[in-house]
């Protein structure tokens, strides 16, 4: 399969980044340095915290008293775990947004659902969104993350000057961030509560 790792770097970075309004202070999880080559194209970013996937609800309450203001999940190994949200939610702003990997909305579909529920137990606005993770076999094969949201929305809060105006995107761009919330109509029918707009 042709990888296109960069594509799932750049949009479980950029979406959160340019949906909240003013984001200093990031956690990421199994990001490494793939999530930080995006982050750098930022300078208004004060604090990044990089912790690793293996033990992540333990690094995350061994955190303190820290706030952020955007967390990125590069894996879906915790995207059904509760005690995971609870950690992670309380290291985040009232107004803190999520990016995590998830399951397929088409081809996982009660493992999605599980994953949006135990999200929109917790926060106000859950959505997935699409990005295309590599060419096999001559087809695009796309993947799915999450945005979760205290209270920013990824479509009417996106940042377009900072989305369209930023150095350095290969893939990224508003048009894209904003497409890849588009669901078809018998999927949102299926999801109808779920996913939380």
């Amino acid at each position: 399969m042709e990888s296109l790792d960069f594509i799932k770097a750049e949009m479980i970075t950029h979406v959160p980044i340019n949906t909240h309004i003013e984001p200093k202070r990031v956690i990421t999880i199994n990001g490494g340095k793939r999530v930080q080559r995006e982050l750098d194209k930022y300078e208004f970013i004060e604090e990044v915290v990089h912790l690793d996937e293996m033990g992540a609800v333990e690094g995350l309450k061994n955190l303190g008293p820290k706030k952020f203001d955007v967390a990125i999940v590069y894996t879906n190994l915790y995207t059904n775990n509760r005690e995971f949200w609870i950690e992670l939610t309380k290291l985040l702003d009232e107004k803190g947004v999520v990016a995590v990997s998830m399951s397929n909305i088409f081809t996982q579909k009660e493992e999605a659902k599980e994953e949006l529920k135990l999200a929109g137990s917790i926060y106000p606005i859950v959505m997935p969104y699409r990005y295309e993770r590599g060419v096999e076999s001559k087809k695009l094969i796309s993947e799915y993350l999450m945005l979760a949201s205290r209270f920013y929305h990824p479509t009417a809060d996106i940042n377009l000057q900072r989305a369209d105006l930023t150095d350095g995107y290969a893939y990224y761009n508003s048009d894209i961030a904003i497409a890849a919330f588009a669901t078809p109509t018998f999927i949102y029918k299926e999801y109808l509560g779920i996913i939380k707009r």
